[in-house]
Protein backbone atom coordinates (compact mmCIF):
# COMPACT_ATOMS: atom_id res chain seq x y z
CA UNK A 1 0.00 0.00 0.00
CA UNK A 2 1.83 3.14 -1.28
CA UNK A 3 2.45 6.04 1.53
CA UNK A 4 0.62 9.04 0.87
CA UNK A 5 2.32 12.52 1.38
CA UNK A 6 1.07 15.70 3.19
CA UNK A 7 3.13 19.11 4.79
CA UNK A 8 0.86 18.74 7.91
CA UNK A 9 -1.65 16.04 9.16
CA UNK A 10 -3.96 16.89 11.92
CA UNK A 11 -4.65 13.91 14.01
CA UNK A 12 -8.08 14.25 14.95
CA UNK A 13 -10.98 16.18 13.27
CA UNK A 14 -12.85 17.31 16.43
CA UNK A 15 -13.37 20.91 17.12
CA UNK A 16 -10.07 21.95 17.87
CA UNK A 17 -8.86 20.10 14.77
CA UNK A 18 -10.90 21.74 12.55
CA UNK A 19 -10.57 24.88 14.32
CA UNK A 20 -6.87 24.43 13.74
CA UNK A 21 -7.40 23.60 9.83
CA UNK A 22 -9.76 26.59 9.43
CA UNK A 23 -7.07 29.04 11.20
CA UNK A 24 -4.08 27.83 8.93
CA UNK A 25 -6.54 28.42 5.52
CA UNK A 26 -7.55 32.02 7.10
CA UNK A 27 -3.62 32.21 7.42
CA UNK A 28 -3.14 31.11 3.72
CA UNK A 29 -5.94 33.32 2.80
CA UNK A 30 -4.33 36.24 4.16
CA UNK A 31 -0.90 35.48 2.11
CA UNK A 32 0.79 35.35 5.59
CA UNK A 33 2.08 31.94 4.42
CA UNK A 34 4.13 31.99 0.81
CA UNK A 35 2.72 31.03 -1.94
CA UNK A 36 2.88 27.82 -2.69
CA UNK A 37 -0.04 25.31 -2.13
CA UNK A 38 0.47 23.78 1.00
CA UNK A 39 -1.11 20.44 2.00
CA UNK A 40 -3.24 19.86 5.21
CA UNK A 41 -4.97 16.39 6.12
CA UNK A 42 -7.04 15.76 8.84
CA UNK A 43 -7.45 12.44 9.85
CA UNK A 44 -10.62 11.73 11.23
CA UNK A 45 -12.38 7.85 13.11
CA UNK A 46 -15.78 9.73 12.58
CA UNK A 47 -17.82 10.47 9.14
CA UNK A 48 -17.91 14.07 9.71
CA UNK A 49 -15.08 16.78 10.65
CA UNK A 50 -16.15 19.49 13.34
CA UNK A 51 -17.82 17.51 15.55
CA UNK A 52 -16.06 15.13 17.90
CA UNK A 53 -17.93 14.01 20.91
CA UNK A 54 -18.99 17.36 21.82
CA UNK A 55 -21.19 17.97 19.02
CA UNK A 56 -21.89 14.92 17.45
CA UNK A 57 -24.79 14.30 19.29
CA UNK A 58 -28.12 14.79 17.23
CA UNK A 59 -30.06 15.40 20.57
CA UNK A 60 -31.41 19.25 20.60
CA UNK A 61 -31.58 19.57 24.61
CA UNK A 62 -27.89 19.07 23.91
CA UNK A 63 -26.83 22.83 23.94
CA UNK A 64 -23.15 24.61 23.93
CA UNK A 65 -23.02 26.40 27.63
CA UNK A 66 -22.28 29.94 26.30
CA UNK A 67 -24.12 32.38 24.81
CA UNK A 68 -23.10 32.92 20.79
CA UNK A 69 -21.74 35.75 21.30
CA UNK A 70 -19.41 34.76 23.06
CA UNK A 71 -18.72 30.98 21.15
CA UNK A 72 -17.69 32.67 17.97
CA UNK A 73 -14.83 30.94 15.70
CA UNK A 74 -13.32 34.45 15.81
CA UNK A 75 -13.03 36.52 19.16
CA UNK A 76 -12.08 39.87 17.40
CA UNK A 77 -15.49 39.33 15.32
CA UNK A 78 -17.94 38.07 18.61
CA UNK A 79 -21.19 38.50 16.16
CA UNK A 80 -19.90 36.40 13.64
CA UNK A 81 -22.03 33.05 15.16
CA UNK A 82 -24.59 35.37 16.37
CA UNK A 83 -24.86 36.38 12.70
CA UNK A 84 -24.43 32.79 10.92
CA UNK A 85 -27.39 31.35 13.39
CA UNK A 86 -29.53 34.63 12.46
CA UNK A 87 -28.92 33.29 8.37
CA UNK A 88 -28.59 29.42 8.85
CA UNK A 89 -30.36 28.73 12.06
CA UNK A 90 -33.89 27.93 10.34
CA UNK A 91 -33.09 26.21 7.79
CA UNK A 92 -31.57 23.44 9.98
CA UNK A 93 -35.27 23.45 11.83
CA UNK A 94 -33.97 25.65 15.02
CA UNK A 95 -34.70 29.15 16.21
CA UNK A 96 -34.10 30.93 19.67
CA UNK A 97 -36.62 30.56 22.44
CA UNK A 98 -38.87 33.38 22.55
CA UNK A 99 -37.43 36.66 23.37
CA UNK A 100 -33.84 35.71 22.96
CA UNK A 101 -31.44 37.43 20.33
CA UNK A 102 -29.35 35.75 17.92
CA UNK A 103 -26.17 37.38 20.23
CA UNK A 104 -28.15 35.73 23.85
CA UNK A 105 -28.88 32.45 22.38
CA UNK A 106 -27.25 28.64 23.33
CA UNK A 107 -27.64 27.10 19.90
CA UNK A 108 -27.94 22.98 19.96
CA UNK A 109 -24.56 21.55 19.75
CA UNK A 110 -25.34 19.49 16.71
CA UNK A 111 -25.87 22.95 15.19
CA UNK A 112 -22.51 24.49 16.17
CA UNK A 113 -21.15 21.58 14.74
CA UNK A 114 -22.44 22.19 11.55
CA UNK A 115 -21.60 26.15 11.81
CA UNK A 116 -17.66 24.78 12.03
CA UNK A 117 -18.10 22.79 8.79
CA UNK A 118 -19.81 25.89 7.07
CA UNK A 119 -16.73 28.19 8.47
CA UNK A 120 -14.23 25.14 7.41
CA UNK A 121 -15.37 25.05 4.00
CA UNK A 122 -15.40 29.16 3.73
CA UNK A 123 -11.85 29.27 4.59
CA UNK A 124 -11.24 27.07 2.37
CA UNK A 125 -12.71 28.14 -0.47
CA UNK A 126 -11.59 32.01 0.41
CA UNK A 127 -7.44 30.41 0.64
CA UNK A 128 -7.89 29.49 -2.98
CA UNK A 129 -4.91 27.66 -4.87
CA UNK A 130 -2.77 28.35 -1.86
CA UNK A 131 -3.99 25.74 -0.13
CA UNK A 132 -5.10 21.93 -0.62
CA UNK A 133 -7.23 19.76 2.41
CA UNK A 134 -7.92 16.41 2.58
CA UNK A 135 -10.28 14.27 4.73
CA UNK A 136 -9.23 10.95 5.93
CA UNK A 137 -11.75 8.66 7.63
CA UNK A 138 -9.79 6.87 9.56
CA UNK A 139 -8.45 5.63 12.79
CA UNK A 140 -4.76 6.41 13.37
CA UNK A 141 -2.89 3.85 15.63
CA UNK A 142 0.53 4.99 15.25
CA UNK A 143 3.14 7.75 14.66
CA UNK A 144 7.11 7.37 14.44
CA UNK A 145 10.03 9.32 13.16
CA UNK A 146 10.98 8.84 9.70
CA UNK A 147 14.14 7.09 9.71
CA UNK A 148 14.47 6.82 5.79
CA UNK A 149 16.77 10.66 6.11
CA UNK A 150 13.75 12.55 6.09
CA UNK A 151 12.58 14.90 8.95
CA UNK A 152 8.89 14.48 9.77
CA UNK A 153 6.74 11.57 10.58
CA UNK A 154 4.76 8.32 9.04
CA UNK A 155 1.25 8.07 10.57
CA UNK A 156 -0.26 4.46 10.49
CA UNK A 157 -3.90 4.26 10.47
CA UNK A 158 -5.80 1.05 11.62
CA UNK A 159 -6.41 -0.29 8.10
CA UNK A 160 -2.54 -0.13 7.31
CA UNK A 161 -2.57 3.29 5.80
CA UNK A 162 0.30 5.26 6.18
CA UNK A 163 0.78 8.78 5.58
CA UNK A 164 4.27 11.09 5.48
CA UNK A 165 4.10 14.09 6.76
CA UNK A 166 6.71 16.92 7.79
CA UNK A 167 4.64 18.22 10.50
CA UNK A 168 1.25 16.72 12.88
CA UNK A 169 -0.83 18.16 14.83
CA UNK A 170 -2.37 16.56 17.95
CA UNK A 171 -5.93 16.85 18.24
CA UNK A 172 -7.22 13.85 19.57
CA UNK A 173 -9.93 15.36 21.76
CA UNK A 174 -11.79 13.76 24.66
CA UNK A 175 -11.35 10.38 25.88
CA UNK A 176 -14.25 8.89 28.02
CA UNK A 177 -13.41 8.24 32.04
CA UNK A 178 -13.29 4.42 32.67
CA UNK A 179 -16.43 4.39 34.28
CA UNK A 180 -16.68 0.26 34.63
CA UNK A 181 -13.23 -0.03 36.88
CA UNK A 182 -15.50 -1.98 39.62
CA UNK A 183 -16.91 -4.22 37.13
CA UNK A 184 -15.56 -7.27 35.79
CA UNK A 185 -15.32 -8.43 31.53
CA UNK A 186 -18.07 -10.77 32.55
CA UNK A 187 -20.31 -8.73 34.69
CA UNK A 188 -19.87 -6.44 32.15
CA UNK A 189 -20.97 -8.69 29.09
CA UNK A 190 -24.06 -9.79 32.05
CA UNK A 191 -25.24 -6.29 32.37
CA UNK A 192 -25.19 -5.67 28.67
CA UNK A 193 -28.02 -3.10 27.19
CA UNK A 194 -28.50 -2.61 30.79
CA UNK A 195 -24.99 -0.90 31.36
CA UNK A 196 -24.27 2.15 28.76
CA UNK A 197 -20.98 3.35 28.37
CA UNK A 198 -21.44 5.98 25.88
CA UNK A 199 -24.44 8.48 27.31
CA UNK A 200 -24.47 10.36 24.14
CA UNK A 201 -25.32 7.39 21.66
CA UNK A 202 -28.78 8.04 21.30
CA UNK A 203 -29.79 4.50 20.22
CA UNK A 204 -28.56 2.90 23.85
CA UNK A 205 -31.22 5.00 25.50
CA UNK A 206 -34.27 3.39 23.42
CA UNK A 207 -34.81 0.55 26.04
CA UNK A 208 -35.04 2.85 29.09
CA UNK A 209 -38.50 4.14 28.12
CA UNK A 210 -39.93 1.05 30.44
CA UNK A 211 -37.19 1.70 33.24
CA UNK A 212 -38.74 2.98 36.89
CA UNK A 213 -34.60 3.75 37.90
CA UNK A 214 -31.53 4.84 36.15
CA UNK A 215 -28.30 5.48 38.00
CA UNK A 216 -26.26 8.01 36.75
CA UNK A 217 -22.55 7.80 37.79
CA UNK A 218 -21.55 11.06 37.89
CA UNK A 219 -22.97 14.52 38.65
CA UNK A 220 -21.78 16.64 36.08
CA UNK A 221 -22.50 18.24 32.78
CA UNK A 222 -22.45 14.39 31.24
CA UNK A 223 -24.47 13.17 33.52
CA UNK A 224 -26.88 16.11 32.65
CA UNK A 225 -26.65 15.20 28.93
CA UNK A 226 -27.31 11.24 29.95
CA UNK A 227 -30.40 12.10 31.75
CA UNK A 228 -32.01 14.75 29.08
CA UNK A 229 -30.96 11.60 26.26
CA UNK A 230 -33.01 9.31 28.83
CA UNK A 231 -35.84 11.81 28.79
CA UNK A 232 -36.20 12.13 24.78
CA UNK A 233 -35.84 8.14 24.59
CA UNK A 234 -39.49 8.58 26.92
CA UNK A 235 -37.67 7.51 30.23
CA UNK A 236 -40.08 9.42 32.96
CA UNK A 237 -38.72 7.68 36.78
CA UNK A 238 -36.50 8.49 38.92
CA UNK A 239 -32.66 9.27 38.45
CA UNK A 240 -30.18 8.27 41.03
CA UNK A 241 -26.88 10.60 39.94
CA UNK A 242 -23.81 9.08 42.51
CA UNK A 243 -20.43 11.33 42.92
CA UNK A 244 -17.74 11.03 45.26
CA UNK A 245 -17.89 14.96 46.89
CA UNK A 246 -21.76 15.31 45.34
CA UNK A 247 -21.29 18.19 43.80
CA UNK A 248 -24.39 18.89 41.58
CA UNK A 249 -23.90 20.72 38.48
CA UNK A 250 -25.36 24.31 38.15
CA UNK A 251 -27.33 26.08 35.92
CA UNK A 252 -25.68 29.19 34.41
CA UNK A 253 -27.06 32.35 35.08
CA UNK A 254 -25.78 35.73 32.67
CA UNK A 255 -23.85 37.78 35.44
CA UNK A 256 -20.95 40.47 35.29
CA UNK A 257 -17.84 39.03 36.44
CA UNK A 258 -16.88 40.76 40.30
CA UNK A 259 -14.73 44.08 39.90
CA UNK A 260 -11.61 43.93 40.73
CA UNK A 261 -11.07 40.53 42.04
CA UNK A 262 -7.20 40.80 41.12
CA UNK A 263 -4.78 43.03 40.75
CA UNK A 264 -3.27 42.11 36.98
CA UNK A 265 -0.02 43.24 38.26
CA UNK A 266 -0.11 41.95 41.62
CA UNK A 267 -1.33 38.70 41.12
CA UNK A 268 -1.19 35.93 44.18
CA UNK A 269 1.49 33.29 43.64
CA UNK A 270 0.17 30.15 46.14
CA UNK A 271 -3.21 28.40 45.74
CA UNK A 272 -3.66 29.81 49.51
CA UNK A 273 -3.52 33.62 48.30
CA UNK A 274 -5.87 33.41 45.75
CA UNK A 275 -8.60 31.29 47.84
CA UNK A 276 -8.06 33.79 50.66
CA UNK A 277 -8.36 36.44 47.74
CA UNK A 278 -11.83 34.56 46.60
CA UNK A 279 -13.18 34.41 50.18
CA UNK A 280 -12.96 37.47 50.79
CA UNK A 281 -14.51 38.18 47.90
CA UNK A 282 -17.36 35.82 48.58
CA UNK A 283 -17.91 37.42 51.85
CA UNK A 284 -18.77 40.89 50.10
CA UNK A 285 -20.68 39.17 47.31
CA UNK A 286 -23.22 38.12 50.30
CA UNK A 287 -23.04 41.61 52.14
CA UNK A 288 -24.11 43.02 48.94
CA UNK A 289 -26.99 40.37 48.18
CA UNK A 290 -25.32 39.38 44.63
CA UNK A 291 -25.14 36.65 42.79
CA UNK A 292 -21.74 34.41 43.41
CA UNK A 293 -21.56 33.29 39.78
CA UNK A 294 -20.01 36.68 39.69
CA UNK A 295 -16.62 35.32 40.62
CA UNK A 296 -15.82 32.38 38.06
CA UNK A 297 -16.18 35.08 35.55
CA UNK A 298 -13.90 37.49 37.61
CA UNK A 299 -10.92 34.45 38.04
CA UNK A 300 -11.16 33.52 34.67
CA UNK A 301 -9.69 36.13 32.45
CA UNK A 302 -6.62 35.46 34.64
CA UNK A 303 -6.21 31.68 35.32
CA UNK A 304 -3.47 31.25 32.27
CA UNK A 305 -1.52 34.02 34.17
CA UNK A 306 -2.28 32.20 37.75
CA UNK A 307 -1.41 29.16 36.05
CA UNK A 308 1.73 30.25 34.48
CA UNK A 309 2.82 31.53 36.92
CA UNK A 310 2.19 28.77 39.88
CA UNK A 311 4.99 26.58 40.51
CA UNK A 312 4.76 22.48 40.19
CA UNK A 313 3.60 22.14 43.98
CA UNK A 314 0.82 24.37 43.63
CA UNK A 315 -0.42 22.83 40.66
CA UNK A 316 -0.27 19.59 42.58
CA UNK A 317 -2.70 21.39 44.88
CA UNK A 318 -4.87 22.41 42.82
CA UNK A 319 -5.50 19.02 41.62
CA UNK A 320 -5.71 17.38 44.60
CA UNK A 321 -8.07 19.39 46.44
CA UNK A 322 -9.07 22.61 44.09
CA UNK A 323 -9.83 20.73 40.85
CA UNK A 324 -13.55 19.46 41.17
CA UNK A 325 -15.18 22.28 43.19
CA UNK A 326 -13.65 24.84 40.65
CA UNK A 327 -15.20 22.43 37.17
CA UNK A 328 -18.21 22.12 38.90
CA UNK A 329 -18.30 25.95 39.21
CA UNK A 330 -16.81 27.06 35.88
CA UNK A 331 -18.52 24.63 33.75
CA UNK A 332 -22.44 25.32 34.51
CA UNK A 333 -25.63 24.14 32.38
CA UNK A 334 -27.14 26.55 30.05
CA UNK A 335 -30.03 28.17 31.22
CA UNK A 336 -32.54 25.96 29.21
CA UNK A 337 -30.77 22.77 30.70
CA UNK A 338 -31.12 24.40 33.61
CA UNK A 339 -34.30 24.47 34.03
CA UNK A 340 -34.71 20.95 33.19
CA UNK A 341 -32.38 19.95 35.73
CA UNK A 342 -34.75 22.33 38.14
CA UNK A 343 -37.82 20.31 36.88
CA UNK A 344 -36.41 17.45 37.83
CA UNK A 345 -35.45 18.31 41.47
CA UNK A 346 -39.02 19.82 41.78
CA UNK A 347 -40.87 16.39 40.76
CA UNK A 348 -38.55 14.59 43.44
CA UNK A 349 -37.35 12.73 40.10
CA UNK A 350 -33.37 13.41 41.10
CA UNK A 351 -31.37 11.90 44.19
CA UNK A 352 -28.19 13.20 44.62
CA UNK A 353 -25.95 9.85 46.58
CA UNK A 354 -22.31 10.73 47.59
CA UNK A 355 -19.79 7.90 47.73
CA UNK A 356 -18.20 5.27 45.89
CA UNK A 357 -19.46 2.04 43.91
CA UNK A 358 -18.25 -1.17 45.22
CA UNK A 359 -19.67 -3.66 42.26
CA UNK A 360 -22.43 -3.80 39.72
CA UNK A 361 -24.52 -7.26 39.34
CA UNK A 362 -27.63 -8.19 37.29
CA UNK A 363 -30.07 -9.49 40.02
CA UNK A 364 -32.73 -10.86 37.63
CA UNK A 365 -34.22 -7.45 35.59
CA UNK A 366 -32.52 -5.15 37.63
CA UNK A 367 -29.39 -4.37 38.41
CA UNK A 368 -27.17 -4.39 41.83
CA UNK A 369 -25.29 -1.50 43.00
CA UNK A 370 -23.42 -2.25 46.12
CA UNK A 371 -22.04 1.26 47.21
CA UNK A 372 -20.38 2.79 50.23
CA UNK A 373 -21.46 6.61 51.56
CA UNK A 374 -18.52 9.20 51.83
CA UNK A 375 -16.95 8.58 55.23
CA UNK A 376 -18.86 5.53 56.35
CA UNK A 377 -17.76 1.90 55.84
CA UNK A 378 -20.78 -0.11 55.60
CA UNK A 379 -22.19 -0.30 51.81
CA UNK A 380 -25.27 -0.12 50.82
CA UNK A 381 -27.75 -1.76 47.84
CA UNK A 382 -29.58 0.52 45.31
CA UNK A 383 -31.68 -1.76 42.93
CA UNK A 384 -32.40 -0.08 39.52
CA UNK A 385 -33.10 -0.91 36.24
CA UNK A 386 -30.18 0.77 34.22
CA UNK A 387 -26.57 2.20 34.79
CA UNK A 388 -25.04 5.10 32.80
CA UNK A 389 -21.15 5.90 33.01
CA UNK A 390 -21.73 9.70 32.74
CA UNK A 391 -18.28 10.01 34.86
CA UNK A 392 -17.06 12.56 32.39
CA UNK A 393 -13.49 12.73 30.24
CA UNK A 394 -9.94 10.75 31.01
CA UNK A 395 -7.02 13.08 31.12
CA UNK A 396 -3.74 10.86 32.41
CA UNK A 397 -2.60 9.79 29.33
CA UNK A 398 -1.36 6.77 31.39
CA UNK A 399 -4.70 5.52 32.09
CA UNK A 400 -5.85 6.11 28.45
CA UNK A 401 -6.91 3.08 26.42
CA UNK A 402 -6.19 4.04 23.47
CA UNK A 403 -3.30 2.71 20.61
CA UNK A 404 -2.45 6.22 19.38
CA UNK A 405 -1.54 7.52 22.96
CA UNK A 406 -0.18 4.48 23.92
CA UNK A 407 2.30 4.36 20.83
CA UNK A 408 3.40 8.22 21.41
CA UNK A 409 4.40 7.66 25.31
CA UNK A 410 6.22 4.01 24.40
CA UNK A 411 8.05 6.32 21.24
CA UNK A 412 8.93 8.82 24.03
CA UNK A 413 7.60 11.78 21.23
CA UNK A 414 5.59 13.13 23.74
CA UNK A 415 5.88 13.28 27.94
CA UNK A 416 2.82 12.98 30.42
CA UNK A 417 3.07 16.06 32.36
CA UNK A 418 3.61 16.36 35.61
CA UNK A 419 0.25 17.37 36.73
CA UNK A 420 -1.11 14.07 35.80
CA UNK A 421 -3.18 15.95 32.64
CA UNK A 422 -2.59 15.55 29.25
CA UNK A 423 1.11 15.96 27.92
CA UNK A 424 4.38 18.69 28.13
CA UNK A 425 4.27 21.49 25.36
CA UNK A 426 4.76 25.14 24.99
CA UNK A 427 1.42 26.66 26.22
CA UNK A 428 1.87 29.75 24.02
CA UNK A 429 2.45 27.62 20.39
CA UNK A 430 1.14 23.84 21.15
CA UNK A 431 4.60 22.84 20.71
CA UNK A 432 5.47 19.50 21.58
CA UNK A 433 9.02 18.60 20.00
CA UNK A 434 10.65 21.51 18.17
CA UNK A 435 8.50 23.26 15.21
CA UNK A 436 7.38 19.42 13.79
CA UNK A 437 4.87 18.02 16.59
CA UNK A 438 2.07 19.99 18.39
CA UNK A 439 -0.62 19.80 20.25
CA UNK A 440 -4.44 21.63 20.39
CA UNK A 441 -6.74 21.13 23.13
CA UNK A 442 -7.19 18.56 25.30
CA UNK A 443 -3.72 17.18 25.12
CA UNK A 444 -2.98 20.37 26.84
CA UNK A 445 -4.96 20.49 29.63
CA UNK A 446 -1.77 20.13 31.99
CA UNK A 447 0.08 23.26 29.91
CA UNK A 448 -2.97 25.17 29.60
CA UNK A 449 -4.97 24.54 32.11
CA UNK A 450 -8.43 25.04 30.61
CA UNK A 451 -7.26 24.00 27.12
CA UNK A 452 -10.85 22.04 27.42
CA UNK A 453 -12.85 24.76 26.47
CA UNK A 454 -13.92 26.02 23.74
CA UNK A 455 -12.25 29.76 24.32
CA UNK A 456 -9.09 28.31 24.82
CA UNK A 457 -9.07 26.10 22.02
CA UNK A 458 -9.70 28.65 19.16
CA UNK A 459 -6.69 30.68 20.85
CA UNK A 460 -4.95 27.38 21.08
CA UNK A 461 -5.74 26.88 17.09
CA UNK A 462 -4.59 30.21 16.49
CA UNK A 463 -0.90 30.29 18.35
CA UNK A 464 -0.44 26.80 16.66
CA UNK A 465 -1.63 27.89 13.23
CA UNK A 466 0.57 30.86 13.02
CA UNK A 467 3.83 28.44 14.41
CA UNK A 468 3.37 26.24 11.61
CA UNK A 469 2.81 28.66 9.23
CA UNK A 470 6.43 30.36 10.56
CA UNK A 471 7.73 27.14 10.85
CA UNK A 472 6.45 26.48 6.64
CA UNK A 473 7.79 29.08 5.46
CA UNK A 474 11.27 28.73 6.76
CA UNK A 475 11.75 25.35 6.37
CA UNK A 476 11.34 22.47 3.34
CA UNK A 477 8.52 20.50 2.47
CA UNK A 478 9.11 16.97 2.48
Amino acid sequence: MPEQVTDIAIVGGGFAGAATAIKLLRLLAEGDAGTDALAITIIESRREVGRGIAYSTDNADHIVNGPAQLFGLYPQRPSHLADWLAANAARHGWTPPPGVGWAEAFPPRWLYGTYVQDELQVALKEAGQRARLDIVQGRAVDLQSRSDGHDGYRITLQDGRQWLAARVVLALGLFRAAGDRFLGADEREKLGQRYIDDVWNGAAWQASAQDQDILLVGSSLTALDAALNAERAGFNGRFHALSRRGLLVQARRQTAPWPNLFDPQRLPTTLRDVLRVTRAARREVRRAGADWQQLPGAIRPHLPALWQAASAAERQRFVRHIRPFWEITLHRAAPESGKKLARYIEQGRLQQLTGRIRSLRLAGDKVEVQWTPRGQQQARTLLVDRVANAAGYEFDWDRIDDPLVRALLQRKLVRRHATGFGIDADPATGAVAGQTLFAVGHPLRGAVWESNSLGEQIEGAQNTATALTAAWQTAESI
